[in-house]
């Protein structure tokens, strides 16, 4: 079982994207419900929101 990313730091920005592990809401209300497949296309996506909020600055 793939561990949820959750950093403790727990705060939305406006995008609904938590900041501490770059989940959105769904992501997080589902992890724990969903298999590691799914959870391997949401690793996915929270490294592309990483390296997208790396550009940003």
């Amino acid at each position: 079982m793939i561990p949820s990313p959750c950093m403790g730091q727990c705060l939305l920005n406006m995008n609904n994207i938590c900041i501490g592990c770059f989940r959105t809401i769904h992501e997080i209300t589902v992890w724990s419900e969903v298999d590691d497949e799914t959870r391997n296309v949401f690793l996915n996506n929270i490294e592309s929101r990483k390296q997208e909020s790396l550009i940003s600055f």
